[in-house]
Order: C-alpha cells, then structure tokens, then sequence
C-alpha cells in the first residue's frame, strides 16, 4: 500500500500553487487562531479556486457544529484535540469519512483510540505535547494492533525511514519543511516526497 503524504500548516497561495504539482496527497490549512500558521477561514474558499488536492481545514479549539462548516468548503476537517464522548457522538451526524480525528501517541491513550475508530478511518497519531518529536517506540506498538493509521509530530528527513518502516496510511509533515511558519520550502517537500514516493533517501 502507497503510503499517502499531508503537508500541514500551509499559509500561503503560492505554497498551496506549487505543491499542487507535486505528488502531495493532502493539503493541510489551520483556520484555528492557536496556531502561529493560522488563517482565516476564507483563505480555505480562495486557495481552492487553485488547487483540485484535497484541502484539510485543522482545528484544535470551537464548538463542532460550527467547526465542521468548514465541510461545506473543503473536502476533509481535522480535528486536533481530544473530545469528549458526547462530542464524539455529534461527529456521527456528520460524514465521518471526511473527518481526520487526533489521537496522542501514548499508550494511556489506547481505549480513547478504539472509541474514535468507531468513527471514522482517518485517524492522526501524533505527538502528545505539541512541537515535541513523536517516540516511534509508542507508534510501534499501537500500530501492532491499529494498523493503517496516519502518524505525525516533528517527523523530518533524517527520521522518516524509521516511520516509513512501519507502514502508516500516510505521514503528516509540517514544521520540518518550513522556513518560517506558514511558508514552505518546496525544496525541502521534494526530497519528502522522494523518500517517502520513490524510496530515495537523503540525509538532510
């Protein structure tokens, strides 16, 4: 199975322009003001006016009903936080095939896990403090029963063999790309995209 690649955190047209020609799987956006690579939530309706890559809206804070309006705009919203079981509940009114929900990368959060797969496939296993790297030693043992998730937290070019051995439904990149927050280096995404596509390994 190919393994599939989101690029996150994107804050500007020409970005979301270039990694259009690219073999980027998903296009990740944070309309949430927490982030440092925040932006309002009609930059969503203009970059899709220039790219047919599926756009994820990212949101850690808000109310769901008025989170997942954003599905009325983009293809897929991701929400990264932990939710309650009366909010997990709400999510099923929804088209839970279009919702990307996080889960940290701890084993205490193993029962938490099993309640969001009964919600939707499109699970993110990230880190459990942001901007912290992920321990791929917790990732490994999740995956063990919970294959085919979606893995991400501080993973860059001299780590992602480690996580492209265990076979995730995709890797989500962000900060490792960036040259400021919110800008990409697309330079940096193609070497990504070489090692994770092709099996082309660079160091740095």
């Amino acid at each position: 199975m190919a393994i599939e690649l989101k690029i996150c955190g994107n804050a500007t047209i020409s970005d979301v322009i270039e990694l259009s020609k690219l073999d980027v799987d998903y296009i990740g956006i944070v309309t949430d003001p927490i982030s440092p690579r925040f932006v309002k939530r009609e930059f969503l309706s203009i970059v899709k006016k220039y790219t047919n890559k599926p756009i994820v809206s990212v949101k850690v804070n808000g109310d769901i009903s008025e989170i997942l309006k954003d599905l009325s705009v983009v293809e897929y919203v991701q929400i990264h936080r932990i939710l309650t079981d009366s909010e997990l509940e709400l999510l099923r009114s929804y088209d839970t095939r279009r919702l990307i929900l996080y889960v940290p990368a701890s084993l205490e959060y193993k029962s938490y896990l099993r309640k969001v797969i009964n919600i939707t496939e499109k699970i993110l296993i990230d880190s459990i403090k942001k901007g912290i790297e992920i321990d791929i030693n917790i990732v490994k043992e999740i995956f063990k029963d919970y294959p085919n998730l979606g893995v991400g937290g501080k993973i860059n070019l001299s780590n992602i063999s480690n996580f492209i051995g265990l076979n995730p439904k995709w890797i989500d990149i962000s900060s490792s790309v960036e040259i400021y927050p919110g800008k990409k280096s697309i330079e940096k995404v193609k070497k990504i995209i070489e090692v994770i596509k092709y099996g082309n390994i660079h160091d740095k």
